[in-house]
């Protein structure tokens, strides 16, 4: 048997991976895209709304503000890179752009240490099974450095059903941190424990996530069905191309 890719292994367990796009044209348009973003300087017919307290997020839809937000995902070869974490084709399930305002030294996180999956004691099921894997990207538009996101290392594979037991092996050994960067984004399983950071720049920080699942979860949100159809058509050109 040929040896895991060290990546795969180390995914596997940490549930979690840095990962860089490759800075060619999509990636350069997708950054100046997220600039106009950052300082509300929409195209026509484009809003930024409240999702949570404290953020907003661009609507109607990302993926229709600019090709680019779904074109750096193939010219960084990130189907590839899923397939050979994951062992399948993976598929985007949704693509989010969002601002998240700084509103002073005490704000607290919009989204605090939790797990889109699970099922606590008591409570009704949450999130998908399988999970889904998100991709979060977290511009330096400023070139200031704040932390983004906080994730408790292995804690998709630690699972147990009271909230508080689950949540007491959170700690600073087991946490890692991603900071804002124009090229390292963060992919994840979100069954594990992770945490929203607020910012601590007045300007805020912005973010582009992008969720992925199996072709047959899909059908789970039928009102993206025009994402899902463009990205599908997109990664049949993209393994014809790779493949050839």
């Amino acid at each position: 048997m040929e040896p895991l890719d060290q990546h795969r292994v180390t995914f596997h367990y940490h549930g979690i991976l840095g990962i860089n796009f490759k800075e060619g044209v999509a990636h350069k348009k997708f950054m100046k895209c997220l600039e106009d973003i950052s300082e509300n300087n929409l195209k026509k017919g484009f809003t930024l709304e409240e999702k949570y307290p404290s953020t907003a997020d661009l609507r109607p839809n990302a993926h229709e503000y600019d090709e680019s937000i779904i074109d750096v995902l193939f010219e960084s070869d990130v189907p590839h890179v899923l397939k050979n974490l994951l062992g399948q084709e993976m598929y985007l399930y949704l693509a989010q752009v969002r601002q998240s305002y700084y509103m002073g030294e005490e704000q607290q996180s919009y989204m605090s240490w939790h797990r889109d999956t699970h099922l606590y004691d008591g409570g009704k099921m949450s999130g998908n099974i399988p999970p889904v894997y998100k991709i979060i990207f977290y511009p330096n538009l400023t070139g200031r450095e704040q932390k983004c996101l906080m994730y408790c290392v292995g804690s998709h594979l630690r699972i147990t059903p009271n909230k508080e037991l689950d949540h007491a092996q959170i700690n600073q050994e087991n946490t890692v941190i991603a900071n804002n960067s124009n090229i390292a984004y963060s992919l994840f399983n979100t069954s594990g424990l992770h945490h929203a950071v607020p910012p601590k720049e007045e300007n805020g920080q912005l973010r582009v996530v992008y969720s992925f699942c199996l072709e047959s979860q899909l059908k789970d949100e039928p009102k993206h069905s025009k994402l899902h159809d463009l990205y599908k058509a997109k990664l049949k050109e993209y393994n014809e191309n790779l493949y050839k």
